[in-house]
């Protein structure tokens, strides 16, 4: 064999590694799946916006006043907005007293010691919500770090359950992983809808439901990508940065439609559940299986694939499977710290994190921002949603055509620098559709990126640590992630540069560590710890990948599938050279 991947490979390819199954697994689960998870997840995002509101004084009755800006004049003190332009306070109102209420308005005058704090409750913007936890329960003006600590929550959720169900998906499985964060996700979704009135308890649902936000899109991924040919990596990745893109954009339309909060999220949050109860195609990886030692369980998994792929009879065992896969067998794993075993390896974890921390710094604020912009809130955020479908495509061809660096390293330089050009333009009125552009175009580069540190991050470690080793980019992003929520607060409260400010500089810094991570295409998957410490290391930085060359036999390495699986020969190519005569015996049957 050529490498130890090859002989796990020749076997999935005898199976089928490119059949109906997989197509159906993809576009149940790395589609169908992943456009409802990311519903529920995003769905927290909006039943927490904050319309734009003022402070309710009353009196309007009293004196006939039917213009709502000309008692906002006579009532509200004037405040600089976020842009620098001057407004009527959000927070804040003129203290208007019997006496001023026994004369006609025009006949009134206030000084700055007239100001006082919203006194009668708030008058909210209700074009695009009737009803939200905000409005109900006013988590405004005093309360208003209420939304923004509900979102530091959800990332600590996340950063808990990365760490527990990354974990767990490398030692108890990646199916029931899966199974478990629908149903987690689910639960915590359903209590926060009502529960609203109690902040704590609110907010302890918001955690449950975030617990899970990363290992209900990885399991299924992991999955695809160790049934697949390596050719197909990029387009599973697609498949689910299009179900992902799916789902964020049929979720602010059902928003629109209902315009509340609590009939939005059951809509949104309950599908998902189905997922669960689909056995046919429910699987537990094989090459995970047999990595573990469970041959006889990978072998049902086996014959499960080759069933559904057209393929009658497999031309091999469970012995079989033994010999050929017992050199895969794992090596003892001790968690995260393992994912540090070595040079190569800690240097390669170490950029990861950095790719993974910049990306989801980046698109998280980038995902606030766009329900917090001026505007319709929903089509802003289908606006943003769409153009990650562009961005999945042209991530695609490009990592699979110039490689998972190189896409990498320009999409970040090519949103740095309009970050930079946001920075100067972001304030004047006059350029808000230029700054709308540019905010767009920074979310396809970002979409871009993540899309290629994804399949990085699942490529460059072995089968028994691979969903600890996405997981522990992830935990890294969700800790300096948590800054992102009071980034946006900076911007929407103060000065709406600075989220800008912040998403240039961070992806500054992921230009270096996108271009020193190695080069992942055309590479196989390592299975041993020992593989993955050695991974790139002959790789030359000046240079972009080439295909593997063809072999004499004229098949391509990674094109085994197109053996014939059900041959005396090809199980003596399976076999090690010892058990020809026990491989003969078995194709015979």
């Amino acid at each position: 064999m050529d490498s130890a991947d090859d002989s796990y490979d020749q076997i999935m390819a005898q199976a089928g590694n490119d059949g109906k199954f997989q197509r159906r697994y993809n576009l149940l689960f790395n589609f169908g799946a992943i456009c409802f998870a990311s519903m529920s997840y995003m769905s927290i995002i909006l039943a927490l916006n904050k319309p734009p509101h003022n402070c309710h004084v009353p009196g309007m009755e009293q004196y006939n006043i039917t213009d709502a800006n000309l008692w906002k004049n006579l009532t509200l003190p004037r405040e600089m907005d976020n842009r620098g332009q001057l407004g009527y306070s959000k927070c804040q109102m003129y203290n208007i007293t019997e006496q001023h209420l026994q004369r006609h308005y025009s006949e009134w005058s206030f000084e700055s010691s007239d100001i006082i704090d919203c006194a009668y409750g708030y008058d909210y913007d209700r074009t695009y919500y009737d009803r939200t936890p905000i409005t109900e329960y006013d988590w405004i003006c005093d309360k208003g770090f209420r939304e923004t600590n509900i979102f530091i929550y959800n990332r600590l959720g996340e950063l808990v359950g990365t760490v527990v169900f990354g974990h767990l998906g490398d030692t108890l499985g990646r199916r029931p992983v899966f199974n478990l964060s629908i149903l987690i996700v689910t639960a915590g979704r359903l209590v926060s809808m009502f529960t609203a009135a109690y902040y704590v308890v609110f907010c302890i649902a918001a955690v449950v439901g975030s617990l899970t936000a990363h290992s209900i899109f990885q399991s299924p991924l992991i999955i695809a990508m160790e049934i697949s040919k390596s050719e197909r990596r990029g387009h599973i990745s697609m498949m689910q940065c299009i179900g992902w893109t799916t789902g964020l954009c049929i979720l602010p339309m059902v928003f629109w439609a209902t315009k509340d909060w609590f009939w939005a999220l059951l809509i949104t949050v309950m599908p998902i559940v189905v997922f669960v109860f689909i056995p046919s195609y429910s699987i537990e990886s094989p090459r995970w299986l047999a990595t573990r030692g469970n041959y006889r369980e990978a072998m049902v998994q086996f014959r499960k694939i080759a069933t559904i792929n057209g393929v009658r009879e497999l031309a091999f065992d469970e012995t079989v499977l033994e010999k050929q896969l017992s050199n895969h067998r794992t090596d003892a794993v001790y968690g995260i710290a393992s994912l540090f075993n070595g040079w190569r390896m800690a240097k390669n974890t170490i950029l990861v994190i950095l790719c993974w921390t910049v990306c989801s710094v980046t698109y998280f604020t980038l995902v606030l921002l766009s329900s917090r912009m001026d505007g319709n809130p929903f089509l802003n955020f289908m606006y943003q949603a769409l153009i990650e479908v562009p961005a999945a495509y042209m991530g695609q061809r490009s990592s699979d055509r110039y490689g998972r660096r190189a896409t990498n390293a320009v999409a970040l330089c090519s949103a740095t620098a309009a970050c930079i050009v946001l920075v100067l333009i972001v304030r004047d009125p006059a350029s808000e559709t230029a700054a709308t552009i540019l905010t767009t175009f920074v979310k396809f580069c970002i979409s871009i990126t993540f899309f290629a540190v994804n399949l990085q991050s699942i490529e460059i470690y072995p089968t028994c640590l691979r969903q600890t080793g996405m997981s522990v980019g992830t935990i890294a992003a969700t800790i300096f992630g948590i800054v992102g929520p009071y980034v946006v607060h900076l911007g929407t409260e103060y000065d709406v540069r600075y989220p800008f400010l912040v998403m240039g500089l961070s992806s500054a810094v992921g230009i270096l560590a996108a271009l020193f991570l190695p080069e992942t295409l055309h590479q196989s998957l390592p299975n041993t710890i020992e593989e993955a410490q050695k991974f790139g290391k002959n790789q030359r930085f000046w240079s972009l990948p080439k295909a593997p060359k063809a072999r004499e036999d004229g098949n391509h390495p990674d094109k085994r599938h197109d053996m014939e699986p059900n041959t005396e020969e090809s199980i003596r190519l399976a076999a090690p050279e010892g058990d020809a005569e026990q491989a003969s015996s078995v194709g015979a049957k």
